[in-house]
């Protein structure tokens, strides 16, 4: 015999042929007859052509975490994203009370020029009541951007738990595997 490259042949004894399991026909006949083999009972691993699927899916508490972060993340952002159009409809509001004080202001300043003066207590309300709304449109539109900041900062806090699963998870499946980092 010639010994070169390749498979060295007829060296060892020979290798057994495969037999097939009866068990195993009956099962690929079932499931040929019922033309779905998901439909087969599961009573023996070794009966059944899908064991996988017949024991079902093991969900990982992980999984379950991350689907849970991530299904809270997009409520979180629904959320930023409302308190932000609030917070850019209270802005408005503000920049529409700050032309009116203005607006205000100016009145009272040519009025007091032309000495048309009426009473002073009543132009000294006016001026109080033009800086009182002023100043409550300014809360209002602190207040909104307090709450879009608050809930951006959710958001953002939110998508870094998910950041962290998922990368738990890849190191896992890294360890897994056998890759060192």
């Amino acid at each position: 015999m010639q010994m070169g490259f390749g498979k060295n042949k007829r060296l060892s004894a020979p290798r057994p042929k495969k037999k097939k399991v009866e068990a195993r026909e009956e099962a690929i006949m079932a499931a040929s007859e019922n033309e779905n083999p998901q439909e087969i009972a599961c009573e023996d691993a070794e009966v059944s052509i899908h064991p996988a699927k017949c024991a079902g899916p093991r969900a990982s508490p992980g999984g379950i975490k991350r689907k849970q972060a991530e299904e809270e993340l997009e409520d979180l952002y629904v959320e930023y994203y409302v308190r932000d159009e609030l917070s850019s409809d209270a802005d408005k509001e503000l920049s529409v009370h700050q032309r009116l004080y203005d607006a205000k202001m100016r009145r009272i300043d040519e009025a007091q020029r032309r000495k048309q003066r009426g009473s002073a207590f009543g132009e000294l309300e006016r001026i109080y009541k033009a800086e009182l709304e002023l100043l409550q449109a300014r809360l209002r539109s602190a207040e909104a951007e307090a709450s879009a900041h608050n809930a951006e900062a959710n958001w953002l806090a939110q998508q870094c738990r998910v950041l962290r699963l998922d990368s738990a998870k890849q190191r896992r499946l890294l360890h897994k595997h056998g890759v060192r980092s």
